[in-house]
């Protein structure tokens, strides 16, 4: 009988990827959608069913399916100026719920989508911490995973997202893009890369342990600058006309310069990013956007 994955954050851009993936390998996907404005792209398919949290609580859930696994990547980030409250009702006592119902109903693993960044840095950093620390509570009662993810990226994202956002106004040729000064490093990871890391802690999902985080911090161990990165894709995309405005925007508040990723524990299990080149990386997203 092939397991079941409970996938919360089913219609966002990692939740697609992480269905498409895990349906070609014969897995039952329980999807769920905030509510009825949103699409899930395989919401056909045959292995596939699709809640709508707006009508079902989580509870009834887990009392209809038999859910082995749960894939947790529902987030909100904050990106459009969503007040606290709202914040730590979607990064915290949702999954809590989810987590509670997991623990109730024998799920054997809770896989969650974590963040490398420090909780000081903003409110979504914190509140993707605090859920951390139930983890570790329930961590005696289901096996709890922690992928702790960089800043991952790939075709046809949203724009709202950085990658995404320059690579769509260098592509329209805008007058200028304001930036900070870019001097703050980060480990760019491709979507492809972060999915194989979700598929090889499943594979592995007997050989994790109870009464811990099993946590696993995803990265290329390649680092690039945000001054960089923008070249790179200007340079790509062959665009002589953009204005970069580098030290046009102030940093933010406890920003991050730089920080270190142990990518040991995951490689471990046999992990290898695909693309550790971000002009690899970079040049592939423009091929498929370019095709589609």
């Amino acid at each position: 009988m092939n397991k079941t994955i409970l996938l919360t954050g089913a219609t966002g851009y990692l939740g697609g990827y992480l269905s498409k993936h895990f349906l070609l390998k014969g897995y039952r996907i329980i999807a769920l959608a905030l509510n009825h404005n949103e699409k899930y792209l395989y919401s056909n398919y045959e292995n596939v069913k699709l809640y709508y949290l707006s009508d079902t609580k989580i509870a009834e859930i887990f009392d209809k399916e038999h859910i082995d696994i749960i894939i947790h990547t529902a987030t909100l980030y904050g990106r459009y100026n969503e007040d606290s409250i709202l914040l730590e009702k979607t990064n915290v006592e949702f999954p809590l719920i989810v987590l509670q119902e997991a623990v109730n109903h024998n799920a054997k693993i809770f896989i969650n989508t974590g963040t490398i960044l420090n909780k000081n840095i903003s409110a979504y950093a914190m509140t993707k911490n605090h859920f951390e620390d139930w983890l570790s509570i329930y961590s005696d009662k289901i096996k709890c995973v922690n992928l702790k993810l960089d800043h991952f990226y790939g075709p046809n994202d949203k724009p709202i997202k950085f990658i995404a956002r320059v690579i769509q106004q260098l592509k329209n040729n805008v007058d200028h893009i304001d930036l900070t000064e870019g001097y703050q490093t980060r480990d760019f990871i491709y979507i492809d890369d972060i999915v194989s890391a979700f598929d090889i802690v499943i594979e592995n999902e007997e050989n994790f342990s109870t009464g811990r985080i099993n946590t696993f911090e995803v990265g290329t161990d390649v680092k690039t600058s945000i001054k960089d990165l923008v070249m790179i894709i200007k340079k790509e995309l062959k665009n002589e006309t953009t204005k970069l405005n580098f030290g046009k925007i102030p940093l933010r508040q406890n920003e991050m310069l730089d920080y270190e990723i142990d990518t040991k524990p995951l490689r471990l299990l046999e992990w290898k990013p695909q693309y550790t080149s971000i002009e690899e990386g970079i040049k592939k997203i423009i091929t498929i956007e370019q095709n589609t």
